[in-house]
């Protein structure tokens, strides 16, 4: 596959990944009114159940944190996208790009919610919260998982998965791709047995030992499949139809029945690694739907660290201007599209520029420059260069 061609194709990446940005605003948008779960009754869900606000027709909306596992696949795929390109693993250089990459805005969203939320963040906890979110921890424990900003505990799950690239490339360098993930999904299994044996299955809070990255570690894995596959001009699912006839209905099943929910995310992520691979392949016409849903998802790193903390507050103050909830709602969403996209263009992009500077001036390799796979790129029109 020649570039052009790649880069041409990696637009589907960015529209996949708008989608999963929208998908889970649009979830914490709709939990924060109508409740973000069906209560269970015994192992299945209780629709009739008296303090359940939530409609079987509004429960696939409940399901929009598929958007997270999404986000894995897509992520697997851009980083072991760029090493085939390279050719060659640099640690250094991967891990300087990584940082980069996501620590700047990051740790400004860190540092602007625990000064928006004081009595959240520092009593009784002291030092830590700020402390564990900044080296990516804050996922291990139940006093700081949810501490800060509740959407950031995938963010220490994703960073604590680019750690463990290098031991992926060495048992793909041992035994192939295709039998690593299989090592990995029998890692996963033995992961959920031991979460099960020492917690419960939650009820519908994550908590860290349902989050640990030993478990979502095929799930990111599956992304770096599709990569190998897409990079070498092949298709990792032959009839994707078909495959999604098959995962959609086990992926819902899978939500409904107490038990088969530790295998969910699983199930959402090979679902998401065929759209992705859908997408990939699909020849777009971009659209101007296209073309905005391929915007949102090149700001989407922003709008995640950002979005949740600012919904009910934006909601709040419109209701209070507007004398309407449903109207400030809708005035919510440019109010969140604008603040991302600044943080794009004020935090995002000069991180990257700054750690690309940092590099050229302080070594001489000069290969770390941002690739087209990590590092999304606004669009106007089809003319630019397209990113993932």
């Amino acid at each position: 596959m020649d570039s052009q061609q790649a880069r041409v194709n990696l637009f589907g990446a960015d529209v996949v990944r708008g989608l999963a940005i929208l998908m889970v605003v649009g979830y914490h948008a709709f939990g924060s009114v109508w409740g973000w779960w069906v209560p269970w009754t015994g192992s299945t869900r209780d629709f009739g159940a008296a303090t359940n606000q939530i409609s079987p027709w509004q429960y696939p909306i409940t399901l929009g944190w598929v958007g997270v596992p999404l986000f894995f696949v897509i992520s697997g795929f851009c980083i072991h996208y760029s090493f085939l390109r390279s050719g060659a693993f640099n640690g250094r250089r991967f891990f300087w790009r990584r940082f980069w990459r996501i620590y700047p805005a990051y740790i400004v969203a860190v540092i602007v919610f625990s000064l928006t939320k004081p009595a959240e963040v520092w009593p009784p906890m002291s030092g830590l919260q700020v402390v564990s979110h900044a080296l990516f921890f804050h996922n291990a424990t139940f006093e700081t998982f949810f501490g800060i900003n509740s959407s950031f505990w995938s963010i220490a799950v994703e960073v604590q998965l680019y750690l463990l690239f290098p031991l992926l490339l060495l048992a793909r360098a041992k035994v192939g791709l295709p039998r690593t993930l299989a090592l990995l999904f029998v890692v996963g299994c033995a992961w959920r047995a031991g979460a099960a044996w020492l917690a419960p299955i939650p009820d519908h809070v994550i908590t860290p030992a349902w989050t640990s990255p030993l478990l979502s570690w095929f799930d990111w894995a599956l992304g770096a499949l599709v990569a190998e596959r897409f990079a070498s001009g092949r298709r990792t699912f032959g009839r994707p139809a078909a495959w999604l006839a098959a995962l959609l209905p086990l992926f819902i099943a899978s939500t409904l029945w107490k038990p088969a929910t530790t295998f969910s995310f699983t199930l959402a992520a090979a679902a998401s690694a065929v759209a992705l691979e859908i997408a990939l392949h699909h020849e777009w016409r971009k659209g101007w739907l296209a073309q905005s849903v391929a915007f949102v998802g090149a700001i989407s790193y922003s709008m995640y660290l950002w979005h949740q903390p600012l919904l009910l507050p934006l909601v709040a103050l419109g209701t209070s201007l507007l004398g309407s909830t449903v109207a400030a709602w809708a005035a919510v969403a440019p109010v969140l599209l604008a603040a991302s996209w600044l943080s794009y263009w004020l935090l995002e992009r000069p991180g990257i520029n700054m750690g690309r500077t940092f590099w050229n001036r302080f070594t001489s390799d000069t290969a770390a420059a941002p690739s087209s796979t990590d590092t999304p790129a606004i669009r106007l029109d089809s003319s630019k260069k397209s990113a993932a």
